[in-house]
């Protein structure tokens, strides 16, 4: 067991019990008020602040207007009485740490509780303002040798030399990390939950406020939502607002609102400014003990709850870790399930069974683990996210490294001080590891070559082809077995994240790229470590952490790729006898020319009545030729869906049998959703038909724009390094086929298509009267090419050190600025209403899928009073709605969520919605299919419907099993549509720093616009709209942030750009004022 678990233990057994006790003393009464409030270390466990290592592994202790009395005993022989001199002594000590606040003032402030809240004389921005201006000195200008020095995001934190401010709990994790202006909320992927699995906290939620490193944990109780910051009031007894997104733990309904309501008179009603943000605050007038005093005994008494969980079961959490994980295998878990293997509860118990006190108490053990467990969903509050338990051979493989570099260090010291020594610690590893660092010596310097060291975490473009036998060189350096485990280390460093930024681990890392003696005068952190590995030639050049973040094949911690396992005899299919041949109706597949796969495509046909027509969406069905067990199946509900990266596209189900049997053509099986509509876009009648289409028109969504007499504007390329010309790039995954044009499309296929344009359309408005929004998402593209003589494979090889001797075409794109109809809209309206159709399909039949659904959010307002009042004039009119108002109106919905009921999907417009037109690509879609195909044979087997039916019988996935997979396919959605946004934000970044640093874009210009978006850590946060990038610039010299407005144009130079780290940063250079002012800054 580890020395650390071993501490924990020994302190667990001795203070178990200890207890702090709060007094509060008036002016007007000499009573006491106690408060049982405990202090938890970062392993759980209950200490007194003097026998806390000053405090620092605490909760963040409560103002000085408290008095902490120790009062039980300890066997280290420390006062333990509850006498003045211990209180004194105690609260001395905290206010040495700069822990402690005064709640009201000084010593003095024993006032009197009022008994009715004091309205503010003036409005509070105002008193916020003279506050922070009266406390300038206590709020922006710490101690320089501590507080100024802090690590930033990413960055290692030194917690002995450079603690973290006593108060501030701001947390900064992944998900918060600077990217491309965000999606909309209403965003198909942003899936929540439902009642207590919600993914928005409400009042009286209890949450646990975290460091990003985990030191400085706070219990708090929710409050209210305000503008952008959410206000909570702590365990300690003061309040603190925080821009953070959702809690990672929660406990709903912790206190009822009533019980909250009467604190609301005594916190700012608004969004308070960034100096005070994330930092507890006291409150101005005192707080009444009858308010306070209630939630802060509930706080205590969940603390002592959880406290009971780990004394119960110390040695199961204390071995969390090896009772879960496995030798050789990764393991993805959610916290009910690691909470009943890990406490051994039985094997029936009901997850929502389990206390919140026992769940938190694993829940703290396992993130306050420094390495084995993380936490692959931030913010996920539907299951407390899904955890990642690293193989035991990964882990055994990073202590091994650990022992052999610090015994190297104290060796290297140890030599240098008194000579020379001929007893060597773990002398052999010792030798290895020197062997390792004249291998990696070797591989660095062939690396420098030919491409420049930077130090922006990235080697620089390849200065001249020296190499004609080709653009990949495997070198002579190779690796042997020994030196696998150090480049293993530094992917755990820095491309898996095993560690957190606060593990001693990092110190390792550091101290292997000090060895090497090639990285003098660099930062010695995890973005110089990307570069080590592209320059020992075990990753590329241009790779992206995305990849290895979302454990792409051949990116995790065990090398594999996607094998295409067929085998067996041909697949059947199970809907044969059923289908409908849909003869010479052309049916038109509208899609880009690099589309991977084809999984939709659009007929029409005039119906019985005059002025309605038959609307049909006809889909890929993958789901008549895959049973649950086969590969295919289970390779889509490992993969969830298709990955799409600017250089790469690992599909979902295997690309042979999509290309050969799927992707729509001539002669392919499709499921049909029909809806027979009306010119005002009402959907009178619909159903869902299995069939073959025999006739297909390919075309792309300009060649439809063009038809229809829109303008069609190309993206403009803003930048663009490399030559495209001379790389013969290849996409394995795009199906060839010959598309039409303008031109060559018959009389008949260019009336159908505006027919179809047109009701698509008419449904759209008809969908926008009810409610829908129009919401503009375009945003920059970024176009990678790569020498198709170059196999990514090759790095595949732990052993060998290859270097490549070309580099890739990066191109970045901007939408043109236009508000006239995109030209995918529409075939979005279509794919819309072919989801409606098949939610309105199963819900008359109670079937579950995966429904979007948005929920009633109860701290919002009416979002249909907003609609009527303030959007639906612009519909009616013809006109397109302000972006303002359109971002009011979203916010003012409950998130769209997944569930296996139906609902209205507001910001469609739509009663009820799923996704079913890309099963090819989406395992929801996919789900839905085999559930349709379920119902259409049982009811050709009955000879009846199935409308009305409660019956599962026939079902290959229940209305359980259903609800399980909507957290796993939640998770994994959100993480691959983050890692996307990641990759292409890394990869235009590498494109800049080409162009900026290396000269390779013509028409480069070093000055750009930067237009204000807000202020985000003391810097100024931003929009290089030249380049379609986030990016934060410093502050300019001599001006405060109220000088610095939304929507100020700054020109300004890039200062630093990072590709691993994701970010850009700019220096100011002169400031154009919203009104066309410039001023010149020195």
């Amino acid at each position: 067991m580890d020395v650390s678990r071993n501490v924990a233990k020994t302190v667990a057994s001795r203070s178990a019990n200890w207890t702090a006790s709060i007094i509060r003393t008036t002016a007007t009464s000499s009573s006491t008020f106690y408060h049982s409030a405990p202090l938890l270390n970062n392993r759980g466990i209950s200490t007194q602040p003097s026998n806390a290592r000053h405090g620092r592994h605490n909760l963040i202790p409560s103002n000085t207007g408290y008095k902490f009395i120790n009062s039980t005993s300890c066997r280290r022989g420390l006062q333990t009485n509850s006498s003045t001199k211990a209180t004194s002594q105690n609260t001395q000590l905290a206010q040495e740490e700069g822990n402690l606040e005064a709640s009201a003032g000084s010593v003095d402030n024993a006032l009197p509780f009022p008994k009715v809240p004091q309205p503010p004389e003036i409005p509070i921005r105002e008193r916020l303002r003279r506050w922070e201006a009266e406390n300038i000195s206590e709020v922006l200008a710490p101690d320089v040798s501590f507080d100024q020095d802090h690590a930033k995001h990413g960055q290692v934190n030194n917690l002995y030399t450079r603690p973290i401010e006593g108060d501030r709990i701001r947390e900064i994790d992944d998900g918060q990390q600077l990217e491309d202006p965000p999606q909309p909320l209403f965003e198909g992927g942003d899936l929540v939950g439902f009642g207590s699995e919600r993914s928005f906290l409400l009042r009286g939620d209890l949450v646990e406020l975290r460091t990003h490193d985990g030191i400085r944990i706070e219990l708090a109780i929710f409050v209210r939502e305000l503008g952008i910051q959410s206000q909570f009031y702590t365990m300690s007894g003061r309040w603190v607002h925080k821009a953070s997104r959702n809690a990672r733990f929660f406990v709903p309904n912790f206190v009822s609102p009533e019980e909250v309501d009467p604190l609301i008179a005594y916190l700012p009603d608004a969004d308070v400014p960034e100096a005070i943000q994330d930092k507890l605050q006291s409150f101005e007038n005192a707080l009444p003990r009858s308010i306070g005093a209630p939630l802060l005994q509930k706080m205590a008494d969940f603390g002592h709850e959880t406290d009971a969980v780990y004394r119960e079961n110390l040695d199961a959490l204390d071995n969390a870790y090896n009772i879960v994980a496995l030798p050789q295998q990764v393991r993805h878990m959610s916290l009910q399930r690691l909470t009943k293997e890990i406490l051994k509860l039985p094997p029936k118990t009901k997850p929502d069974s389990i206390a919140p006190s026992t769940l938190y108490a694993v829940y703290r053990t396992i993130m306050n683990e420094g390495m084995g467990f993380s936490v692959q969903s931030s913010g996920n509050t539907r299951s407390w996210g899904r955890f990642e338990i690293v193989p035991k051979r990964i882990i055994d493989s990073i202590k091994m490294v650990t022992r052999i570099i610090r015994s190297w260090q104290v060796h290297t010291v140890t030599s240098a001080r008194d000579g020379e020594s001929e007893i060597r610690p773990l002398g052999q590893f010792m030798a290895e590891f020197e062997s390792f660092l004249g291998t990696a010596r070797r591989a660095i310097d062939v690396s420098r070559r030919d491409r420049a060291s930077t130090m922006s975490g990235q080697v620089g473009p390849v200065g001249a082809i020296v190499d004609s036998d080709g653009p990949v060189k495997l070198a002579e350096q190779h690796f042997d077995t020994p030196d696998l485990k150090y480049i293993r280390f530094m992917k755990c460093w820095v491309a898996w994240d095993t560690f957190s930024h606060s593990s001693p681990m990092n110190g390792i890392g550091s101290a292997i790229l000090r060895a090497t003696g090639r990285y003098d005068g660099q930062a010695l952190d995890r973005s110089t470590g990307w570069q080590f590995l592209q320059e020992i030639g075990i990753i590329s050049p241009w790779e992206t952490k995305a990849s290895f973040e979302l454990r792409l094949p051949g990116y995790g911690y065990y090398k594999h790729a996607v094998t295409e396992k067929q085998g067996g005899k041909e697949p059947e299919d199970a809907l044969a006898e059923m289908r409908k041949d849909w003869k010479e109706l052309p049916v038109y597949c509208i899609d880009d020319t690099g589309a991977h796969e084809i999984d939709d495509g659009v007929s029409i046909e005039a119906s019985e009545t005059e002025g309605e027509h038959w609307v049909h969406i006809h889909v890929a069905d993958p789901g008549s030729l895959f049973r649950l067990d086969s590969y295919p199946a289970r390779r889509a509900k490992e993969m969830i869906q298709t990955v799409y990266m600017p250089d790469r596209v690992i599909p979902m189900l295997p690309d042979s049998i999509v290309q050969e049997k799927l992707s729509l053509a001539p002669n392919r099986p499709t499921l049909t959703f029909s809806a027979k509509m009306n010119e005002k876009g009402e959907m009178v009648d619909h159903k869902v038909t299995t069939g073959t289409i025999r006739k297909v028109v390919y075309l792309t969504p300009a060649t439809l724009g063009e038809l229809l007499g829109n303008t069609v504007t190309d993206p403009e390329e803003v930048l663009a390094v490399g030559n495209s010309e001379t790389i013969t790039s290849f996409n394995d995954g795009v199906m060839h086929r010959d598309m039409a044009s303008v031109d060559s499309l018959s009389a008949s296929d260019k009336a159908n298509l505006k027919l179809l344009a047109s009701l698509g359309d008419a449904r759209r408005t008809y969908s926008l009267l009810r409610g829908g929004i129009d919401l503009n998402n375009a945003r920059a593209s970024v176009i990678v090419k790569i020498d198709k003589d170059i196999d990514v494979d090759c790095y595949n090889s732990p052993r060998n050190s290859t270097h490549v001797h070309s580099d890739p075409f990066i191109s970045i794109s901007i939408p043109p600025a236009s508000d006239g109809p995109s030209i995918y809209g529409p075939v979005t309206n279509l794919m819309t209403l072919g989801g409606e159709i098949a939610a309105a399909w199963c819900s008359a039949r109670n079937i579950p899928i995966i429904y979007r659904v948005t929920q009633a959010h109860p701290d919002k307002p009416d979002p249909g009073a907003y609609f009527r009042a303030n959007v639906l004039p612009y519909v009616l009119r013809g006109e397109s709605v302000p972006k303002d108002v359109q971002s009011a109106y979203v916010l003012a919905q409950g998130p769209v969520l997944p569930s296996s009921v139906p609902g209205p999907h507001v910001a469609l417009g739509v009663e009820m919605y799923t996704k079913c037109t890309s099963p090819l690509r989406r395992y929801s879609d996919l789900l839905a299919h085999w559930q349709i195909q379920a119902a259409l044979l049982e009811e050709a087997k009955i000879g009846e419907s199935l409308v009305g039916s409660s019956r599962e019988d026939y079902l290959p996935f229940p209305k359980a099993k259903v609800d399980g997979l909507i957290p796993i396919m939640e998770g994994r959605e959100k993480a691959l549509g983050a890692g996307r946004r990641g990759a292409e934000r890394s990869w235009a970044l590498q494109a800049v720093l080409r162009a900026w640093k290396f000269g390779q874009s013509k028409g480069w210009r070093d000055e750009l616009e930067f237009r204000v978006l807000g202020m985000m850590g003391g810097m100024v946060n931003g929009f290089v709209d030249r380049l379609g990038l986030m990016a934060m610039m410093d502050m300019p010299a001599g001006m405060e942030p109220d000088d610095i407005g939304e929507g100020d144009v700054f020109t300004a130079r890039i200062k630093k750009v990072s590709p691993y780290e994701k970010s850009l940063l700019m220096e100011p250079l002169t400031r154009v004022s919203t009104a066309g002012s410039v001023e010149q800054r020195e």
